[in-house]
């Protein structure tokens, strides 16, 4: 029976590390419904001329916007209200850049902005208002404000 259990614990982590990300900034717009699910919030959708916004509504009064391009990718994610959401699974491939960005020494623990070649998070806020927007300037469509991220 041991030897069973240590066969398959290995499996069942590569497979778990391996399983897909939930709507993540990069990923196919598809996927939002997953992070309507997780963050167990009302969806609201949004369409633009170039662009389509997926707005999730939590029960604690958390907003999360989507920002999908015609490409059917997520370009940008925004949120804001009393708490942050988790960012990790919103940010998908790019939140370990942002994770290895908060561990470097930085002197406002308000304020945390990012900027690599791959992704940009600006986040912000204090007691009950927290608010951020992320995006990737690769897939951000061609005639897009950056403005229009809020």
């Amino acid at each position: 029976m041991k030897s069973i259990r240590s066969l398959i614990c290995p499996i069942l982590v590569s497979a778990c590390a391996c399983a897909p990300a939930l709507a993540a900034l990069g990923d196919d717009a598809t996927s939002v419904e997953f992070d309507r699910v997780r963050l167990k919030g009302a969806l609201r959708v949004t369409e633009r001329v170039d662009y389509v916004v997926h707005e999730i509504q939590t029960a604690a009064d958390i907003t999360v916007r989507e920002y999908v391009a015609p490409s059917g990718k997520v370009f940008a994610v925004t949120w804001h209200g009393p708490g942050r959401p988790d960012l990790g699974p919103l940010l998908g491939k790019y939140g370990e850049q942002l994770a290895q960005a908060s561990r470097q020494p930085h002197y406002n623990h308000h304020q945390l902005s990012i900027q690599t070649p791959d992704v940009v998070v600006q986040s912000s806020g204090r007691t009950r208002l927290f608010f951020g927007r992320a995006w990737a300037p690769a897939l951000v469509p061609e005639n897009f404000s950056l403005n229009d991220i809020n």
